[in-house]
Parts: C-alpha cells; sequence; structure tokens
C-alpha cells in the first residue's frame, strides 16, 4: 500500500478449509481456517470491514447512485403517463359532462347519480393531484439526498487525499520500529494509533497527578509557615512565661531565706512561749476539772473555747450565790467586776499565745 507504483494484491498462501464441530490436538491445526458465524448481509460488512478500501466503497456508492437515477428515470416516465392519462381522463369528463348537460332535461331522475359519479371522479382527480403533490416532493427528497451523498463524495474524496500522506509516515514509521514494539495483530497502524493513544493518556494523566502534587507542596508549604509562627510566638510566651515565674521564684527563695533566718532568731523565744502555753493549758484543764459537772465530758474531749465558756458559767453561778449570801451588792459586784476582767485578760494572753505558736 505504500508504494509508489501501481497497487498489487498480495494475498498469504491459501489454507484448507475445513469444517469441524471441535479443535482437538491436530497435527494440521496451523493449516485449517476457522470461519466465524457472520449474521450480516454483505454490504453491511463491506461498510464495516476495517480492511474494506475506500476505493471499493465509492465504486460501491456510484453504482447505488446509478440505481437511483434509473428509478428516477422511471418514475419520471410513469409520472408522464399519468397526467397524459389524467388528461385524456378529463376531456373525457368534460364530454360525459357536457353530454349530462344535454341529457339533463331528458334524463332527470338520472341527474343525481350522474353528481354522484362527478364528484367522485373529482375526488379521484383529488387524489391524483395529491399523489402527483407527493411524488414532486419524494423526487425534490431524493435530488437532495443525492446532492448530500455527491457532496459526501467529494468530502471524503478530499479528506482520502488528506490523509494520504498521514497513512504513509506511518507506514515508514512501522516500517522503522522494531519487530516486538507492537503487539502481534493484523492492522498495525490500528495498534500504533492505540499506542499513541495510550501514551498521550498517560501523559495527561501524570501532569495533571504533578500539578495536583505542585498544589499539595504550595498548601503543605503555607501550612508550615502558619506552624513556624504559631511556634515562634508559643515559644515568645514561653518565654516570657518562664521569666515570670523565675523571678516568682527568686522573691519566694528570698522570702523563704528571710523567714528561715527570722525562724532562726526567734528559736528560743518559740520554745519559751510554747512552754508557756502548755502550762496554761494545763492550767485551764485543772480549773476545768473543778468546775464541771459530773455529767459534763472531761477535759480531754472538750475544746479550748468550751472550757472557757464552762470556767465563766461556774464564776456566773458563784457570783450568784455570793450575791445572795452578802446582801451589800457593792462588794459583790466589784468582785465580780474583778473575776470577769481576769477571765477576760486571761482569754485574751491564751489567744495571743496560741496565735504566737502557730
Amino acid at each position: 500500500m505504500a508504494a509508489s507504483g501501481p497497487y498489487r494484491l498480495d494475498l498469504e498462501q491459501q489454507k484448507r478449509n475445513v469444517f469441524v464441530t471441535q479443535l482437538n490436538d491436530r497435527d494440521d491445526e496451523d493449516e485449517i481456517s476457522a470461519f466465524p458465524v457472520v449474521k450480516e448481509s454483505g454490504d453491511k460488512l463491506i461498510e464495516t470491514g476495517i480492511n474494506t478500501l475506500q476505493k471499493t466503497l465509492l465504486l460501491k456508492k456510484d453504482v447505488e447512485v446509478e440505481k437511483v437515477q434509473a428509478d428516477l428515470e422511471e418514475k419520471r416516465y410513469e409520472f408522464k403517463k399519468r397526467m397524459e392519462a389524467c388528461s385524456q381522463r378529463q376531456i373525457h369528463v368534460q364530454k360525459k359532462q357536457q353530454q349530462m348537460k344535454d341529457r339533463v332535461s331528458k334524463f332527470e331522475k338520472f341527474i343525481q347519480e350522474n353528481e354522484a359519479k362527478r364528484r367522485r371522479a373529482l375526488q379521484k382527480y383529488q387524489q391524483e393531484v395529491r399523489l402527483r403533490i407527493q411524488k414532486t416532493s419524494e423526487f425534490d427528497l431524493l435530488l437532495k439526498q443525492l446532492e448530500d451523498l455527491k457532496a459526501r463524495h467529494r468530502f471524503l474524496k478530499e479528506q482520502l487525499v488528506q490523509y494520504k500522506k498521514y497513512e504513509e509516515y506511518l507506514l515508514r514509521v512501522i516500517d522503522a520500529m522494531p519487530e516486538d514494539y507492537l503487539p502481534s495483530s493484523e492492522d498495525k497502524l490500528k495498534g500504533l494509533m492505540m499506542r499513541h493513544r495510550t501514551l498521550s493518556e498517560s501523559n495527561k494523566d501524570l501532569v495533571n497527578n504533578l500539578v495536583a502534587m505542585e498544589d499539595e507542596l504550595e498548601h503543605l508549604k503555607l501550612k508550615l509557615d502558619e506552624m513556624s509562627q504559631d511556634h515562634n510566638k508559643q515559644k515568645v510566651s514561653i518565654n516570657s512565661q518562664l521569666a515570670r515565674l523565675q523571678e516568682n521564684q527568686e522573691t519566694k527563695t528570698d522570702s523563704n531565706q528571710e523567714k528561715e533566718l527570722n525562724f532562726a532568731l526567734t528559736k528560743g523565744d518559740l520554745r519559751k512561749r510554747r512552754t508557756e502555753y502548755g502550762v496554761i493549758l494545763m492550767a485551764i484543764d485543772n480549773i476545768y476539772e473543778k468546775c464541771r459537772k459530773v455529767i459534763e465530758l472531761p477535759a480531754e474531749k472538750m475544746e479550748l473555747d468550751d472550757k472557757l465558756h464552762r470556767i465563766k458559767d461556774h464564776l456566773n453561778d458563784r457570783q450568784d450565790v455570793a450575791r445572795m449570801a452578802h446582801p451589800d451588792s457593792s462588794f459583790v459586784g466589784s468582785q465580780a467586776v474583778e473575776s470577769h476582767k481576769e477571765s477576760r485578760k486571761g482569754k485574751k494572753r491564751v489567744t495571743l499565745v496560741i496565735n504566737e505558736v502557730s
């Protein structure tokens, strides 16, 4: 097909045609041709065949066009004959109408029948006219189809001339390629175009993946910048917090050192005060034991305030008894006031000692 001289049909070695129902392990299997079951017509196979030449298709279309032209000529001749027959029939009808007009006066009873015949003839004439119009439209449609086929023929011829150089180029490419580059198939041009389409789609997918990866890289870079800024902000905040904590630690360290120094200086005074506090508590317990009633709890189970209140109540009871025993109220009142002051002083002193010890 790529040769510059006249075309030559190269046929392979004819294989022996054998119809078999099952191919087992035969020695002559390579010489047997398997015919597929074909359910389509020959014209359809020629039009849809892969190896059908464009020249064959063009010749087939020329034959079809000649056949259509012959049918058109036949239809024209038939239409002409019908038109002549219609003209003769119209003349005959006019004669009949004239005769009927002459006979109307004599055969009045046949007027209705003749009118009906006239109407039928008129209807038939109208049908013929509609048929003529229909055939005329069909003729115009066939002419349009013929023009379309001619235009299609010219377009295909131009396409054939245009793509001929590409076919020759692809054939030269196939000749220059290694034998095992394409899969073994009858139509190597189709295999080469399929291979090119596959490589083109793969290249497009790779380009799309590259663009997507670049977009993702830009997004990750922006995210990294944001994370770096957040990290720097957190670092500054943590450093400021660390500085404040160090200042607090230094302040507390100085305060602790000062307190330790004060504790070392006042250690002896505190021991003395603890001793005095213990003596006071023992004295309060002794006084409470003397003042409490039998039904009341012992000193070990009572609070200090409760003990002092019990002592106070006991003193008030004693004052009431003394007031009843001595009518001189001035003496009893002075003693009560003094005992009350002494009780308040003792309570304040105990509270002061407790606060200092704690």
